[in-house]
């Protein structure tokens, strides 16, 4: 990384810590970052002069920066969804880490309770799959659908986690076709040797998975058999424009998020949307 772009990630972190926290001092941001107090105070400095003035100030009785009356944080900054899923995101770090989470507020603040009953997939087959996307191999995989089992040759392209268990796309040599796979439902997976070479399979890329690269726009609006106050409580929990939710997506994953929305409502039994168009 450059330094300039290092500076700006640091900036964005103070940012950060304004923006959600109301301030941040030299000990919290030095345990974030490892460096030194003298290293700090220079960070501290060349933020201030590089934000309008007013942007910051020093709060002596409680020895903490905190925003001043010209503070302004990015528009994306502000999204509040975006925050919860770094707070999710820093979760999942530390229980993949095992070290101390750098955000001071960690345990009073989220708790996520998805890691609960969380589908399994195979380590050894996961790690197939990543090095096969990383270096483009072809793999040949054992998959147990819902149906039967089988054996194919794939190009893993992407992994993607939809309807809370995640999903290898790539494309199926034995079916010359993009297909989803299930990561659970992969039981084995070896990379295959030489190919692309004397063996006559080449890895192929998502360039041309059509259904990948269309976008797609999905139209929804609350179910009008449910309750009058559910149907104010839908159009407050998500972002609703004129009683109409707009999701844009693509072709491949469009049957992922019909499926999410179309959900049964856990007490009237019924569809909490509808989907528009259908």
């Amino acid at each position: 990384m450059k330094n300039a772009e290092r500076v700006m990630e640091r900036f964005e972190l103070l940012d950060h810590y304004l923006c959600w926290y109301g301030g941040f001092n030299a000990t919290q941001i030095g345990e974030v970052l490892g460096i030194t107090r003298q290293n700090i105070s220079l960070l501290i400095g060349k933020y201030r002069k590089s934000r309008p003035p007013g942007t910051v100030e020093y709060d002596s009785s409680r020895k903490l920066y905190v925003p001043g009356p010209t503070y302004a944080p990015g528009t994306r900054m502000t999204k509040a969804h975006l925050f919860l899923n770094h707070l999710r995101g820093q979760e999942l770090i530390n229980r993949y880490r095992r070290q101390p989470w750098w955000d001071p507020e960690d345990e009073n603040l989220f708790e996520d309770l998805d890691r609960y009953g969380s589908p399994e997939p195979n380590g050894n087959v996961l790690s197939y799959l990543v090095r096969g996307i990383r270096f483009q191999k072809v793999l040949k995989i054992k998959y147990q659908s819902r149906r039967k089992g089988s054996e194919r040759l794939i190009s893993p392209n992407r992994i993607v986690h939809a309807v809370d268990r995640y999903h290898l796309r790539a494309f199926c040599h034995t079916t010359t076709s993009y297909r989803d796979f299930v990561l659970t439902r992969i039981l084995e997976a070896e990379e295959v040797e030489g190919a692309g070479e004397d063996f006559p399979v080449r890895w192929v890329s998502d360039e041309n998975d059509r259904a990948w690269n269309n976008r797609r726009e999905l139209r929804f609006r609350p179910n009008p058999k449910l309750p009058e106050d559910v149907i104010k409580t839908l159009q407050r929990d998500y972002p609703v424009v004129r009683g109409v939710l707009t999701i844009v997506c693509n072709d491949a994953t469009a049957p992922y998020i019909e499926m999410k929305f179309q959900r049964p409502d856990f007490r009237e039994r019924i569809p909490q949307w509808i989907k528009m168009g259908a």
